[in-house]
Parts: structure tokens; sequence; C-alpha cells
């Protein structure tokens, strides 16, 4: 009896598992539309007549442009620990690299993998995830890497080539580790006898401002709009939930959310009163 109920079992689990993954859409074709915020890793897109989306790329997040706030000194400073660069000043002017090197190699057509998944950034535009190969093949995120113009960081997914997002983050992981070795782009400033240091003091005050603050970004999260960044700080969620609840948009309602796999019913009720819903 047990041994004809497993494989149903099985069956069940798999057919309960997770809220689908969207298809990637492929549009051809598509060019830079003129921008003056746009950096490397974002960037507003032509995809079609009279269609225009602004592209954050997956898995890779380059240095900021500018640092005209309090938050984005934050996320400056914060880049520069993880690069082990002491001076937040060459991690800007290699963000402007970064996206002076982008408008270059998309000058022409490139081909855009989107499954529409949003993310508003810290900006208030919307902007959805993509995957961006250049006019001669080649993966963009991945070529950022691998010049030192970006770092293995945020939202993933199952790759165009169809790679989990564990293994695609894991070739970016490697494709870092490379050109790290071989002191490319922003690598080139890193101070090796300073970079741990820098990064545990960056962990030291994320740790204090979520004791003071709580772990959540503040206020309501809107789970069809928010940032990889913001999911990802809600209390107990992480890297790989937050990409999985973003996945799964878009949510008539909240209590949509709680079908996400690894979600567990205690943790759902636990986020629920942190978590909203855009029509």
């Amino acid at each position: 009896m047990t041994r004809r109920l497993f494989p149903f079992m099985l069956c069940l689990a798999a057919t309960v598992r997770a809220v689908p993954v969207p298809d990637l859409q492929r549009f051809e074709n598509c060019t830079l539309a003129a921008s003056e915020w746009a950096d490397g890793d974002s960037f507003p897109v032509k995809i079609g007549p009279g269609r225009e989306e602004v592209v954050r790329l997956y898995f890779v997040d380059c240095p900021e442009t500018s640092a005209g706030t309090e938050s984005d000194q934050r996320r400056v400073r914060e880049q520069s620990a993880y690069f082990g660069v002491e001076d937040p000043k060459v991690t800007l002017e290699f963000g402007r690299k970064a996206k002076d090197e982008v408008a270059r190699i998309l000058s022409k057509a490139f081909t855009v993998q989107t499954a529409f998944s949003r993310a508003l950034g810290r900006s208030a535009k919307p902007r959805i995830y993509a995957f961006v190969t250049t006019s001669d093949g080649k993966d963009l995120a991945s070529w950022l890497v691998e010049n030192g113009l970006a770092r293995s960081y945020g939202v993933g997914r199952t790759s165009p080539e169809g790679l989990s997002d564990d293994d695609a983050k894991a070739r970016i992981d490697d494709i870092e580790l490379q050109a790290a070795l071989e002191k490319k782009g922003l690598w080139a400033k890193t101070n090796p006898s300073k970079l741990a240091a820098m990064r545990e003091e960056r962990r030291e005050e994320k740790r204090e401002l979520e004791e003071e603050f709580g772990a959540q970004p503040g206020g309501m999260v809107d789970v069809n709009t928010a940032s990889f960044e913001d999911v990802e700080r809600l209390p107990g969620v992480g890297k790989t939930l937050a990409q999985r609840i973003i996945d799964g948009r878009p949510y008539a309602t909240v209590d949509d959310v709680q079908r996400v796999y690894g979600l567990t019913s205690k943790k759902f009720e636990a986020l629920k009163p942190l978590l909203s819903v855009s029509p």
C-alpha cells in the first residue's frame, strides 16, 4: 500500500510545488533609448514600434554613477566594500565607465529576453528584469562582470539557454572570480588587505540598522512592484525566496503570495501584515 502511494505523493508534490516561472519573451532588433539617468545595469530600450521599456539586467549590479542622496551614498559605500575599494569616488568613476561602455556596445541592434517581472528599484521608473544579448552574440551581464564593471548580485532566473538560476548564478560567480584575479576594471583598484574588513564593516552596519529599525524596508511592500532589494529585506526572506516571489508576479491578492514555493504558512502569516498588492 505504502509503495503504491509513494509515486502518487511525488506527483502530487510536483503539481503543487511552485508558482510557474513565466516564459521569456524574445525581442530582436532592439535599440537603446536616450536618457540622462541610465546606468550600466538599468537603461531604457525600444523593443518595438512605439514601445519602450526600462530594462534591468538579471544577475548583476553595476556601480552607481552618482551619489546625490543618503541612500545613494550608502549604496556606493556597500559597492565599494564589495570590491575592496577605499575611495568611493573611484567606484563612481567605474559606474560611469560601465554606463558609457553599455551605450557603446548597444549602439548596434541587440536582443532582449524578458518575462516582464517588475522591480521599481530606488528610482520611481518601473523596470523589467531581462537578459540582453549584444549584436555579436554576447550576454551583456556576463560581459560587464568579465570586465570588472559589475558584480554578481541580485535577481536571477533560468537562463535563455536553459541553465537553472543556481547554475547561471554559479557561472556569473566564476566569471567574477576570474575578473578579480586578473584585476579587470574596478578590481584593479582593490586593496586586498582591506577587503575582508571593509565587507565585515558593511555587514555590521546592516545588522545595526536592522536591530534599530527592523529588517523590513519601511512601510508596506507591494509584492507586484517592489525591487528585489526591498523584497529581500523582508524578515526571513533572503535572496532565493525574494527571487521566487518576484518570478510569481503578478498577484491579484496578498493571499496569492502563499503559493510561492518555499514560503511556509508560518512565514507567510508573519509577512502578511507587511505586504500589499497594487492593481
